[in-house]
């Protein structure tokens, strides 16, 4: 159990490359033509929005009593998780009221102590920053996706919360989407088909990200079910839009969405924040007990165990949470790592200097550094613990047998794994095999 951005732009063969959050290199298929590293952060979150909350009714509280709690409290306009959790709201309060009610904290310890509301946070931005600038977002209709949907739900769920997935990705051959056609949404006009779009509240979960995220983790996943020949589809939850943010009741929806679904038994959070717990998504986690939450361990080069990095350093028995494993030779160029000056970890270590650790907050490891991905017939070489958490996801989904729990997975995927006792800033001193 564990305790626990300088916007750059290159015109490359007229193509645009750009990065903020990790180190990344662009070349030719064939041959290197240049090298970009630009320092940058990782996932952040910014102050709450003023006059905002995130609100959990108690299990059976009916509409006509949600009506009442919501006049009692001088909710302006509220938002319902639709397609996901009918006892989530998020709760807008008028500036008037705010000001003259003593400010959005007095709402909120308000809320937190009235025994008919279960739950009640701010509702913060997560950041998941640009790794680099593939292109402008761009756009595909939902019928695109339908055409990488599998025909019927086998083997393994693996549910993607974050920035969608790019339907017609040249490493997409074979379908691979999920198939809501027994279980769909339908929301706002919309019949859900093969995931769902929390930012847009649609039917079209699609990447518009400039980094593509959640294509590139979604890939990763992929290779690793492709490569052994597993039965799987993905489920995409788009929580993050077009500049990477995820709004905390977004993300909460999501995972809710997600863990929902009868077929799904992983779902991958590449993102994450820092200081603050958020208690809400915890309890979701650990009421999700037959799924596996595979989480990243974040970018910073610090540890885990002493500055809490969320989800990952939640308690929660099912979840993993991943570093990034060290690739010094792969790639090697005369830049300096940006991550190598001020971080906590050992030279002897076997994880990469930017990702973090923990022997009590961290898990295991994964490859993470200088990932070869593959776009638009450019290489372009990825890193980041969100890659890592991908790789341990598709890993994850090769080990799983109809009927496990999630903590059933995590030990069969532990069990699994390679012991590296260069790996001893982390809990078990493990990676999963390349």
């Amino acid at each position: 159990m564990k305790k626990v951005i300088v916007y750059c732009f290159a015109l490359v063969l007229m193509t645009f490359v750009g990065c903020q959050k990790e180190e990344l290199h662009l070349e030719e298929t064939a041959t290197a033509t240049k090298e970009i590293t630009q320092k940058g952060g990782y996932e952040t979150t910014s102050n709450a929005q003023s006059n905002e909350l995130v609100i959990l009714y108690p299990e059976g509280t009916s509409e006509a009593e949600k009506e009442l709690k919501r006049a009692e409290y001088n909710v302006e306009s509220y938002k319902k998780c639709e397609c996901a959790d009918p006892n989530l709201e998020l709760w807008s309060f008028g500036k008037e009221e705010v000001r003259n009610g003593g400010g959005i904290e007095t709402k909120r310890q308000s809320t937190q102590a009235d025994e008919e509301i279960e739950g009640s946070e701010y509702n913060p931005n997560i950041k998941i920053q640009e790794d680099l600038f593939v292109e402008f977002g761009g756009t595909a209709s939902t019928s695109d996706g339908i055409q990488k949907r599998v025909a019927a739900n086998q083997g393994v769920t693996i549910a993607v919360l974050d920035t969608g997935v790019d339907y017609n990705y040249e490493g997409f051959i074979n379908p691979f989407l999920y198939n809501s056609s027994t279980d769909g949404c339908n929301n706002n006009g919309y019949q859900e088909e093969f995931g769902w779009n929390f930012v847009d509240n649609d039917n079209n979960p699609f990447d518009n990200h400039y980094g593509r995220h959640g294509t590139i983790v979604t890939s990763l996943i992929t290779s690793k079910l492709e490569a052994a020949n597993v039965n799987y589809q993905i489920l995409p939850v788009k929580v993050a839009n077009r500049q990477g943010n995820i709004k905390y009741f977004d993300a909460l929806c999501g995972f809710q969405y997600a863990a929902n679904k009868p077929d799904v038994s992983i779902i991958n959070m590449s993102f994450g924040w820092y200081q603050q717990e958020r208690e809400l998504l915890e309890k979701f986690i650990e009421d999700a007990e037959d799924i596996l939450v595979i989480t990243s361990a974040g970018n910073k080069g610090i540890n885990n165990d002493t500055h809490p990095h969320y989800p990952s350093s939640y308690e929660s028995d099912n979840i993993l949470a991943v570093a990034a494993l060290s690739n010094n030779t792969a790639n090697n160029n005369s830049n300096v790592d940006i991550y190598a000056q001020g971080v906590n970890g050992s030279s002897n270590s076997a994880l990469a200097d930017f990702s973090n650790r923990g022997i009590l907050s961290v898990d295991i490891a994964a490859s993470g550094e200088n990932i070869p991905f593959t776009y638009n017939n450019d290489v372009i070489y990825i890193s980041g613990t969100s890659y890592s958490a991908a790789l341990t996801s598709g890993f994850s989904g090769t080990k799983y047998i109809n009927g496990m729990t999630g903590i059933m997975l995590k030990e069969k995927v532990l069990e699994n794994a390679i012991y590296d006792p260069q790996l001893f800033e982390i809990q078990y001193s493990k990676h999963i095999p390349e």
